[in-house]
């Protein structure tokens, strides 16, 4: 029995004790309980007898601006310095990490009051320390900082969204009334308006945190009265807009304002594609193409795991050739290459631009040997997996394979380096795999094996594996 059903059955009474006992027990929940009950003109009372809603947003920006103001990225106590790995640091690095310590240690501070606000119900507090601390990051300006971090606001309004997700994330976690999540709401709206009206790029900066309080028919339809009058553009907020349409009885509300926002914003996209994937598949193909070719990076693993080729071929092998060239993936290049042409093949292999290795195994697949043979010579020297590039055609051109390892181990054994000495050895096994050329290739070993002058390192890794027997 699933737990909504055991909870019908269960009686009133049973609750209620239940309940109390769990109210109780936890403070925290205390609190939300008495919170959850009170209407919002009791709220917006008590608010106006302690003080305003602009007033608590603002003591806490002038606070939360004088303690990072307090620091001093020029004068910091190196005493407490703790190094984030071992080995060599580099000055700015270690400017840099300890500052952001700092930094660190005023947002943790902060953060922890604000989710136990929230935990005891105090929604509306929590949200003005939210915003105060977002004025902070634009205004404050701290000492030296301009030697530290390329941007400081960038750097603190980074930390305050960090932050930002653990406090959504609690308020997930809580029960909250319609009154407390519209107050909320309300008041991040009236700041807004104050202080940033026609700036969207501050709603969007708070739009999780509107959805996130946005659970209920009773909520929607007030924040959408809400920013009617007070003529906010709803497409400022594009996701908040399509989830106030989703509480509308009519689903065509919905869809018709997915489909006017689509182009503003990716997840309102997926949304309505998902819903065109159950519902309306000829709009999927139509739209989707359409979105695809617009953010195909973007968008890409999102229709790689919904397409397959009975559903529309020419849309999934689009959609598989650009994650394949991205990822750089043999498995997909071989589901791929069942659905292209002979010059498709040739115009995807061209197209491998910086990954030789990739373009090897490509090749490799369409017995394109000669042409694997010319980029082998051409990039020996300046490839990082040389055995990932030549290992393909080592038995179509044993000859030519064989001279191409004796002059790559010539050359990098220059370096004399325990690290190029492994790559010998590794090259020296790979010579031994060239079929009727085994006598060639022990020769070699011999030969570097007992050059002159000796190289220890070289013939301990070439005793490593194996590729010596009875040479002392």
């Amino acid at each position: 029995m699933d737990f909504d059903q055991h909870f019908k059955k269960t009686e009133t009474s049973v609750k209620l004790d239940f309940l109390y006992t769990l109210l109780t027990k936890n403070e925290g929940l205390k609190n939300q309980f008495i919170e959850y009950g009170k209407p919002v003109e009791e709220i917006r009372k008590r608010q106006e007898k302690d003080k305003s809603w602009e007033k608590m947003i603002s003591e806490a920006s002038l606070k939360f601006k004088n303690e990072l103001e307090s620091l001093d990225f020029d004068n910091m106590d190196w005493r407490r310095y703790v190094p984030r790995h071992s080995g060599y640091i580099e000055d700015y690095e270690a400017y840099e990490h300890f500052a952001e310590e700092h930094l660190n240690d005023i947002f943790g501070g902060w953060k922890h009051d604000i989710l136990i606000l929230i935990n005891d119900g105090q929604l509306a507090e929590a949200v003005c320390h939210c915003l105060g601390m977002y004025d902070a990051c634009l205004a404050a300006e701290i000492k030296d900082s301009e030697n530290i971090f390329d941007d400081l606001t960038d750097t603190l309004l980074q930390d305050h969204e960090e932050m930002m997700h653990e406090v959504m994330t609690t308020i997930g976690t809580i029960v909250i009334s319609d009154d407390q999540a519209y107050k909320s709401v309300e008041g991040v709206l009236d700041h807004y308006l104050k202080e940033y009206a026609g700036m969207k790029n501050y709603l969007r900066y708070f739009e999780p945190l509107f959805i996130s309080l946005t659970e209920t028919c009773e909520t929607a339809g007030r924040i959408l009265k809400k920013m009617t009058i007070a003529g906010i553009d709803d497409s400022f907020v594009p996701r908040l807009a399509v989830r106030l349409a989703s509480f509308d009885e009519d689903p065509l509300i919905w869809r018709e304002k997915a489909e006017e926002y689509m182009e503003l914003d990716l997840d309102v996209a997926k949304q309505l594609l998902d819903h065109y994937w159950t519902d309306d598949p000829a709009c999927f193909r139509l739209v989707g193409r359409k979105l695809f070719k617009e953010h195909p990076a973007e968008l890409c693993d999102y229709f790689s795991e919904l397409l397959f080729p009975m559903f529309d071929e020419g849309f999934y092998k689009e959609v598989i050739r650009y994650k394949t060239l991205r990822d750089r993936d043999l498995d997909l290049y071989e589901a791929l290459r069942v659905f292209l042409t002979e010059d498709e093949k040739f115009i995807f292999a061209d197209e491998i631009r910086y990954d030789h290795v990739f373009k090897v195994g490509v090749l490799a697949l369409e017995k394109r040997y000669p042409e694997i043979l010319a980029l082998v010579r051409k990039e020996a020297f300046f490839t990082y997996d040389f055995t990932g590039m030549i290992t393909p055609i080592l038995n179509i051109y044993p000859a030519e394979t064989l001279e191409l390892i004796r002059v790559k181990c010539a050359e990098i054994i220059k370096f004399k380096k325990r690290s190029a000495y492994k790559h010998v050895a590794e090259w020296l096994q790979l010579s031994l795999q060239i079929k009727g050329m085994e006598e060639n290739a022990r020769h070699l070993i011999h030969e570097l094996y007992n050059r002159k002058p000796a190289l220890p390192a070289l013939k301990e890794e070439m005793r490593k594996v194996g590729v010596v027997e009875g040479m002392n």
